[in-house]
């Protein structure tokens, strides 16, 4: 009878002690679920955080061909910058300019014009204002534009299809980073025409009325 009763003993303290450790258990579970909720929210901010800083909004501005407001990648430099605004005039001082500089996010990028250009520019302008506008300046405005003419007509076009990043850099507009996309365009499918090179990254419509003059399809 004795051992009878000690194995009932037995056995109840075994059924106690599962359910105690049942119960301890779940509470665990349940203590950890809000910090696992919690991770997880903190990751998916991060990663939204992540995407949100892939591109930069920049205004450039000073001497470029198409100063305007510009959304980059969040890694571009200032070189980039400037060839998505169409590259810098022909007065563009760059030596005053740090193309290497990273962008960032709100940063106002102004290209300066060479002091010898303002210099001059000024100059003109006060000459015309003591002169007025006679018969003479006329026929020198007249014999300028003229002159331009004949420049633009004897502009040598280069070939979109075969040129070199380097050679493609002479075309108005056209920087470093700007004539790399050019040659990697063309690399997954030849142009065509002039407008096939609305197929690159950074030349819009504006940009290719530009280049339609100085381009040759071969």
């Amino acid at each position: 009878m004795q051992a009878k009763a000690k194995k009932i003993i037995f056995i109840g303290i075994l059924i106690v002690g599962c359910i105690i450790t049942s119960i301890i258990s779940t509470d665990n579970k349940e203590k950890s679920l809000p910090i696992g909720s919690m991770l997880q929210s903190s990751q998916t901010a991060a990663v939204s955080k992540s995407v949100q800083k892939k591109t930069v909004r920049v205004q450039v501005s000073g001497a470029v061909l198409e100063p305007g407001i510009y959304d980059l990648p969040a890694n571009c430099r200032v070189e980039e910058a400037i060839s998505a605004a169409g590259g810098l005039t022909e007065n563009a001082d760059s030596e005053r300019v740090n193309l290497v500089r990273k962008v960032r996010d709100g940063m106002q990028i102004r290209v300066p014009v060479k002091k010898a250009a303002r210099t001059s520019r000024t100059q003109r302008k006060n000459a015309q204002a003591t002169a007025g506008y006679s018969a003479s300046s006329t026929k020198k405005v007249g014999s300028t534009r003229a002159g331009t003419e004949k420049n633009n007509s004897a502009v040598q076009r280069v070939r979109i299809n075969s040129a070199s990043a380097s050679e493609l850099q002479q075309l108005p507009g056209i920087g470093p980073a700007l004539a790399q996309r050019i040659v990697e365009t063309r690399n997954s499918g030849r142009f065509t025409s002039a407008e096939d090179l609305l197929r690159v990254p950074g030349i819009g419509k504006a940009k290719l009325a530009k280049l339609r003059d100085y381009v040759e399809v071969d």
